[in-house]
This record gives structure tokens, C-alpha cells and sequence, in this order.
């Protein structure tokens, strides 16, 4: 408490100043805070990246090695796999897998954390080329785009003719 004057101010607040700021703060608790400390969100956005990243993977791959490489999908789940080829584009023999170069793994499957979910439209598996382009997995044509979609988060796309992955 100081004077000034004769007047007598008073530092702090007064307790209808106290008690609006508290509703504010539980106001802003019950409504704000949950958005913060939900992982869904952050898990989407990482498994959205992984999948852009996977696909470009398995292009640079079928140009490396100048083998197909296909890609399937599942409501959960991305899988690569080598193509053993047959005498022409529609006969493989078989798949050989492909091990994740993060771990060192047998196959390379990257499953979708908690619940997330894929959707996806066009011809899937497809296959990557030794040009890099994308392909249908029955008839080896070049495919015009497909889709793959983070349920309630990003989509990610398949150029076919160049195999670009945005």
C-alpha cells in the first residue's frame, strides 16, 4: 500500500477478478487442452510421411535395381515387395521381400499406429519399373494416378507415367 496525494491504492486483485480468471482457465482447460494431448493427430501426420516416403522408396529401389517392385495396401498396412519376374509382364514367378533398411528386417511392412486407417483408390498393388513409372499389377500398364488417404488426414498421389509421389 502506498500514498499518493491522500489516496491509498492497493495492490492485487479483487476476488471477482479472481474468480473470472479461474472460469476462463477451467473454461479453456475443458476444451483446449485435450487437442494438445492427443496423439491421433501427431500420428496421422508421422504415418502420412512414412507412406510418401515408402512409395519413393520403392521407386528409387525398382529404378536401382531394375526390377519391379510392388506396393500393397491394406486398411492398415503398406508392404513392399521385389517381383520375380517371369518370361513376360504379367507371369511372375514369385515375390522375394524386401528388407526395411531401418532395421535390417525380413519384409518391409509399415503398419498404421493405433487407429489409423488407410483408404486408397486406383489399381492397387501396383508396381514400380525400372523407368520408375507406375504400373498396374495385372496387365503392367501405365496407370493414370492412385491415391492413397490417411483417414481424416492427408492423401498422397501416384503419378503413373512419371511414378512422382506428392
Amino acid at each position: 500500500m502506498f500514498r499518493d496525494d491522500n489516496i491509498i491504492f492497493e495492490k492485487g486483485f479483487t476476488l471477482i477478478e479472481m474468480v473470472m480468471t479461474l472460469v476462463i482457465i477451467s473454461i479453456l482447460s475443458v476444451t483446449a487442452l485435450p487437442r494438445f494431448f492427443s496423439t491421433l493427430t501427431f500420428q496421422k501426420s508421422v504415418y502420412s510421411a512414412e507412406i510418401l516416403n515408402t512409395l519413393r522408396y520403392a521407386r528409387k529401389l525398382a529404378v536401382a535395381s531394375g526390377s519391379h517392385i510392388q506396393v500393397t495396401l491394406t486398411p492398415t498396412s503398406i508392404i513392399l515387395q521385389r517381383r520375380i519376374e517371369g518370361p513376360n509382364c504379367t507371369t511372375g514367378t514369385g515375390f522375394f521381400p524386401i528388407s526395411d533398411p531401418a532395421d535390417r528386417s525380413g519384409t518391409y511392412v509399415k503398419q498404421a499406429p493405433g487407429a489409423v486407417s488407410l483408404t486408397f483408390t486406383g489399381n492397387w498393388p501396383l508396381y514400380f519399373d525400372a523407368l520408375g513409372q507406375a504400373t498396374q499389377a495385372s496387365n503392367c500398364t501405365v496407370i493414370n494416378n492412385a491415391t492413397v488417404s490417411i483417414v481424416g488426414g492427408d492423401t498422397v498421389t501416384v503419378i503413373g507415367v512419371t511414378g512422382f509421389v506428392q
